[in-house]
């Protein structure tokens, strides 16, 4: 094999920017832009502008798409407007975007950039076939993009490793002392720019003229031997644990219709591949893989309806499960399709999701809004039903509104539960203790629970297993409080559990803690006399009806006061790890808390 010579390597560099001009200056400079922003030693930069890099990122696929459809035009001049839309559309993404803070905090944009994404790599595929069809022309097509990816990706990936070996021997052997980012502007610059080149610099121009069939033997192999043994593996699991669920006469896991999944889209992949060659194949699974793998898929596709209906009527529906379902019925239409249609057209397969991912981005079909209005009718139905008894929820019950709760706030929809609540859902979030809005990035459900006034009714959590029913409560550096200490005398932090039972605080206090009865002395050194006694059990066991995660918990509701003729004295939890067993009996793994004295100076004269 001859090698290519540097000017034949340049001349095809320059024909494809000469033929792909708004898509290559588009990569080189979203490359630089990313590279220049890596440089800086702060990685806030990358945060700040990402909504810039998710634009410039989009921007590639839709691009390519966009110049090959106007190249199979019989005027291609008069479609030249096609490229200022697509600029267009980049810049209204970008303009619909919001900060970094609410562009990280909620997905709903990184799921829409994602559809966006997938969408402008379906339009690749089928761009020059949209006015003119033709079977033996789009196959070669496809085969064409398939090798340019895997091209571009070796080439540019042999480089990239290259040339990371080669700093880091200039590195070792020259002190260099090269700064970390450059490894990440290095693989940007491959990444972005000779990716693209490459991938763009062989790829033939006049796809709809290239009328005969080249299968490589290789190719024959690869879905002889690897893909279809994978088609069959899949198969015989599914309909295997199809059986299981059929003799135990149980629902099927939500994690099948993630196979079944899997399983329609390989065999997708293989039909497009042995498309040509199907009906004169020398091998038997590739001449009767059509219409075989459709009969066996058949069922598999009512199992992944079962599935998924199991999970929307017990939690509703979110984006997960929207694009599950979605999918799903997109693999039942083409297994359909390919099987009842005389005249079938592969194009289908790409067109038609790359339909259903563009509508799925926007309006009231769309998964944001569907999934909004399913998750606010789920709340209803579960907050109405702890209303009849009494605002005391299940274990479960209270899991699920509180995922709901953070599910809508996330998305910025909070108030949508205020009809439902009666109440002012973002006011409850409202810190109580200093007055202020929520600043955190996350929903202290806990703190709305409360405003709810619902509880978890205490035997739902009880375990049938010996293990019991762990709770834990967390307190991270965004949850850090002032406290008021102007009351009390003293002040330490304390720290008691399994393996830690005393702990001394001051030449005249010492803490005690007996995990026989669970109870928390506070000592007089001198005499070694108990000042005051905390009982933890029945506390614990309240603070156990908000649920196991009590992390969030208001102050007051993870404090203890006594106060007696020697002293009073308060505590307030920060850490906490314990476990309710069976008949009541709990163990207390470790506790972390603030401890505040204040003495009767009447009394220590005394």
């Amino acid at each position: 094999m001859q090698l290519p010579s540097i000017k034949e390597i340049t001349d095809k560099a320059q024909n494809a920017f000469k033929r792909f001009p708004v898509t290559l200056t588009w990569a080189i400079i979203g490359s630089f832009y990313i590279m220049y922003l890596i440089d800086f030693d702060s990685g806030n930069k990358l945060e700040e502008k990402l909504d810039i890099i998710l634009t410039l990122i989009l921007g590639i696929c839709w691009h390519i798409g966009s110049q090959f459809f106007i190249e199979q035009q019989r005027q291609p001049n008069k479609w030249l407007w096609l490229k200022g839309l697509i600029i267009v559309l980049l810049f209204l993404f970008y303009w619909h975007l919001p900060g970094t803070k609410d562009l990280d905090n909620n997905p709903v944009y990184s799921i829409r950039f994602f559809l966006y994404f997938i969408g402008g790599h379906l339009f690749v595929l089928f761009a020059p076939f949209i006015k003119f069809w033709n079977k033996t022309a789009f196959w070669n097509y496809l085969k064409s993009v398939g090798l340019a990816i895997v091209r571009s990706a070796l080439f540019s990936g042999v480089l990239y490793l290259g040339l990371v070996l080669a700093l880091l021997a200039i590195d070792a052997l020259f002190e260099a002392n090269i700064k970390g980012e450059r490894y990440g502007q290095l693989f940007v610059f491959c990444l972005g720019v000779v990716n693209t080149w490459i991938y763009l610099s062989d790829f033939p121009k006049q796809v709809r003229h290239q009328r005969e069939i080249y299968f490589e033997r290789a190719l024959e192999v690869f879905v002889k031997f690897i893909l279809i043994p994978l088609v069959i593996l899949y198969v015989v699991i599914l309909y295997a644990y199809g059986g299981k669920i059929l003799l135990q006469w149980q629902l099927p896991k939500g994690w099948v219709s993630y196979l079944v999944t899997a399983l329609a889209l390989l065999g997708f992949l293989v039909q497009v591949i042995i498309n040509p060659i199907q009906k004169n194949a020398k091998a038997w699974t590739i001449r009767n893989f059509y219409p075989w793998f459709y009969y066996a898929l058949l069922p598999l596709i009512v199992l992944l309806f079962v599935a998924i209906f199991r999970r929307v009527a017990d939690y509703g529906i979110t984006e997960n499960r929207y694009f599950v379902l979605v999918i799903a019925f997109w693999i039942l239409g083409m297994a359909l399709y390919l099987l009842i249609s005389r005249n079938n057209k592969l194009i289908v397969l790409p067109l038609s999701l790359f339909g259903l991912a563009i509508l799925s981005s926007f309006g009231p079909w769309s998964a944001f809004y569907v999934s909004k209005t399913s998750q606010t009718n789920q709340f209803k139905k579960v907050y109405d039903q702890v209303s009849l008894n009494g605002k005391m929820a299940t274990a479960d019950e209270f899991d699920q509104l509180t995922s709901i709760i953070d599910y809508l706030e996330k998305r910025n929809a909070i108030s949508e539960l205020d009809e439902i609540t009666g109440i002012a859902m973002k006011e409850a979030m409202q810190d109580t203790v200093h007055s202020r809005w929520k600043k955190y990035t996350y929903v202290d459900t806990r703190a709305v629970m409360d405003s709810l006034d619902i509880t978890v009714d205490p035997d739902s959590n009880k375990s049938p297993s010996s293990y019991g029913v762990h709770y834990s409560l967390y307190q991270n550096q965004e949850q850090l409080q002032l406290h008021d200490i102007s009351e009390f005398s003293y002040f330490s932090e304390i720290h008691f559990g399994d393996y830690l039972h005393k702990q001394l605080l001051t030449e005249r206090f010492e803490l005690d803690y007996q995990t026989e009865d669970h109870s928390l002395k506070l000592l007089n050194k001198k005499n070694d006399s108990s000042m005051v006694e905390f009982k933890l059990s029945d506390f614990l066991k309240d603070i156990g009806k908000n649920g196991t995660d009590l992390s969030g918990m208001p102050i007051e509701k993870r404090s203890l006061f006594l106060e007696n003729e020697e002293l009073k004295a308060k505590v307030i939890f920060t850490n906490l790890s314990y476990t309710v067993f069976p008949k009541d009996s709990l163990n207390i793994h470790n506790a972390s808390a603030y401890l505040l004295i204040k003495t009767n100076e009447n009394a220590q004269q005394d």
